[in-house]
């Protein structure tokens, strides 16, 4: 997954992964904006989906 600039939501077995785009961004959120880490998932929500980000699967 690391060479695929993905990173592991968990270490065994994982079945989400992250970007490290996404984690640059998160903490550019995060360090500039105070963003926490649900806002953040909310943001992501929205731009998968602007009319309905409650139909985003998990």
């Amino acid at each position: 997954l690391l060479r695929q600039r993905l990173f592991p939501a968990s270490i065994s077995k994982p079945k989400t992964a992250f970007t490290f785009d996404a984690l640059d961004h998160f903490l550019i959120d995060a360090l500039e904006c105070k963003t926490s880490a649900m806002s953040f998932y909310q943001k992501l929500k929205r731009f998968t989906n602007h009319a309905f980000p409650e139909r985003v699967p998990v």
